[in-house]
């Protein structure tokens, strides 16, 4: 018969757990290794700066489309650029309520700077957007675009497009481009969609695994 401590130690011995499957892991790792860099606006501001940089203006008026609560003026040093943001909905002070698509009240060549991030994929008429930014955008003014080639559908209110490096490019006629690309940092993580509706609910695989960024920067031509 087993003495009081083998009897005690069978008690509170707990088996280990089976080894996890070798794939399950590495799925593990991807969905987590986008937490490990730089998050959305640190990157995106850092590249807004090299691009700034690299098309050789140091101060002017900056129009941001639908800044509202992630706003790059952190990048425009306050003494050499005025900073302006473009909404449909008064959303604090330095906001020129208009329509991107269509905004007369705004002449021409009056910008230096005419910035939008996470704005494209909600507007119905992109080509029309395209054609205000360089009409607003003064000879050698930079037009910098940050938007998604692959996410999951979230309507804010309206969730219209995606778009490669080439598409945004063709958009900005009469720029040309100083950058233009993919930003894959997050591209295996799990989004957890904040739409009310989900015409897309999730299954036994989870959630979407491709969310990938684009982006294109251009300066417009005298």
């Amino acid at each position: 018969m087993p003495g009081l401590r083998e009897r005690l130690a069978r008690r509170i011995w707990t088996p280990p757990p089976p080894p996890r499957d070798p794939d399950l892991v590495e799925l593990d790792r991807l969905r987590d290794e986008w937490t490990h860099g730089p998050v959305r606006d640190e990157r995106i501001n850092e590249h807004l700066a090299l691009v700034l940089a690299k098309s050789g203006i140091t101060g002017g008026r900056v129009l941001e489309i639908g800044g509202r609560g992630h706003p790059r003026d952190r990048v425009f040093d306050a003494e050499r650029f005025e900073y302006l943001n473009l909404d449909l909905a008064e959303t604090g002070p330095g906001v020129i309520l208009g329509d991107i698509t269509h905004c007369p009240e705004i002449e021409d060549d009056s910008f230096d700077v005419v910035l939008s991030v996470d704005v494209f994929e909600h507007i119905d008429r992109p080509w029309l957007a395209g054609e205000e930014i360089v009409r607003i955008l003064r000879p050698g003014g930079l037009v910098y675009t940050s938007t998604l080639f692959s996410w999951r559908y979230h309507p804010c209110p309206i969730d219209y497009w995606r778009y490669t490096p080439e598409a945004l490019e063709s958009l900005m006629r009469g720029t040309d481009t100083l950058d233009l690309g993919f930003d894959t940092t997050e591209r295996r993580r799990d989004v957890r969609k904040k739409a009310a509706e989900d015409p897309m609910p999730y299954d036994a695989l989870g959630g979407w695994r491709e969310n990938v960024r684009v982006f294109h920067a251009g300066v417009k031509r005298g």
